[in-house]
């Protein structure tokens, strides 16, 4: 039995090839005598005069076999092309959506992956990616909705969302996860923001309102700035009522610590800058008035006590009378027109003669020993041995003043 393919001869009963190990095919009995060698030294059919005829091999045997290969390695090549353009393709659609999930833009990271995965759908990398791009593109979802939420006021509900995000993003490291980060972040300013915006109507205190901006300093954003700035108004405001207080009420000093207080926290407030100036003016004049205020009050307590320790006596209905016995009884009332309480009045009564000669003189002490101011006492004492009506004057009086 011959090998159709490469023609080798094989034992009967073969089914391979012994050369190149092709099947070889059951030929029935008519073949086997084409392909057998007659029995004896002579082929079959040999001419008669003697002479072998040799069988020539046809060179098809040759040809198909080649032709075969060559259609083979045709597909082969095309086949291995084909599945290089297919990977350069799915490779391209990988690095593009790899850079749109890097950008954010994940919807088309997506649909690039599904175009991949559509011609490569055991590849584990593009797997993997869309699994990690889906995850990201649902979080930022979620921080939209959480957008929605705070816009409407649900700050509970937001913040509840803000927290599962922030979880879900700890376990995540990707850079492809940045947009998200950056959005979760933004979403918790904003939920901060309005939480202290929601405080700010009940606070009336610059200490109060300071704390809360303290909170805020730490915030960045827009919204943190707005609300930084409404909070810095109000605390101003504050500022400008209680200094006015405190001025009406000439506590300049409380005044300008007030005002200086509410400008560390507002520097660029005019208001309470102007407002500051204005106080210093007021107080300067203030002092001024009291300055004189004071002056004239010492003038006047100098005066004072000056008439009460010179002037605070005054005598009245001083008489003279010569009794029987020719002793002069000598009487009169003093009034306090000083300022304060004296004590202890003495006056000292001079006599003299109705020509004017001075007979002599006499102490006397006025009761009660206590004068208030705008009381009257009384004295009264005798000079013994005139035996003349004469004349009194009181020469001098002497007091404490209380």
């Amino acid at each position: 039995m011959y090998c159709h393919i490469c023609g080798t001869k094989n034992s009967s009963g073969e089914k391979r090839c012994q050369k190149c190990g092709t099947p070889l095919k059951q030929v029935s009995s008519t073949e086997e005598q084409i392909w057998s060698e007659p029995a004896g030294l002579e082929p079959r059919n040999a001419p008669a005069n003697g002479t072998v005829n040799k069988r020539k091999s046809s060179p098809f045997l040759w040809v198909i076999p080649l032709l075969l290969a060559a259609i083979m390695g045709a597909l082969l090549t095309y086949y291995y092309n084909q599945e290089n353009l297919i990977n350069a393709h799915v490779k391209t659609l990988h690095l593009e959506a790899e850079k749109a999930a890097l950008g954010g833009e994940y919807s088309e990271a997506l649909e690039l992956l599904d175009k991949a995965l559509a011609q490569r759908p055991n590849v584990g990398a593009l797997v993997k990616d869309r699994q990690i791009t889906e995850q990201a593109s649902n979080v930022l979802k979620q921080m939209d909705e959480a957008a929605n939420l705070l816009k409407t006021g649900k700050l509970s509900e937001a913040d509840k969302m803000i927290q599962t995000a922030a979880k879900t993003l700890n376990e995540r490291q990707e850079p492809v996860f940045d947009k998200v980060r950056s959005a979760l972040n933004n979403r918790k300013v904003t939920l901060a923001v309005l939480k202290v915006k929601k405080e700010i109507d009940q606070l009336t205190t610059v200490e109060a309102l300071a704390e809360k901006l303290k909170t805020l300093s730490k915030l960045n954003g827009k919204e943190a700035e707005a609300v930084k700035q409404q909070i810095t108004d109000k605390l101003a405001g504050i500022s400008y009522k209680q200094a006015e207080q405190q001025v009406k009420k000439r506590d300049f000093t409380a005044a300008l610590q007030t005002v200086d207080n509410g400008l560390s926290y507002a520097p660029e407030d005019q208001k309470l800058t102007k407002y500051r100036d204005e106080v210093l003016r007021e107080k300067k004049a203030f002092e001024q008035a009291e300055e004189e205020r004071i002056r004239l009050a010492e003038q006047q307590a100098a005066e004072e006590e000056l008439r009460n320790r010179t002037g605070a006596v005054y005598v009245t209905d001083l008489s003279a009378e010569l009794d029987e016995y020719g002793d002069l009884y000598i009487s009169g009332s003093v009034f306090n027109q000083g300022t304060r309480p004296i004590s202890s009045v003495a006056l000292i009564v001079s006599i003299n003669a109705s020509n004017g000669d001075y007979i002599g003189e006499t102490d006397v002490y006025v009761y009660p020993d206590i004068l208030d101011v705008g009381e009257e006492g009384y004295f009264e004492t005798s000079y013994y041995g005139v035996y003349e009506a004469a004349n009194v004057t009181v020469t001098n009086a002497s007091w404490y003043v209380e």
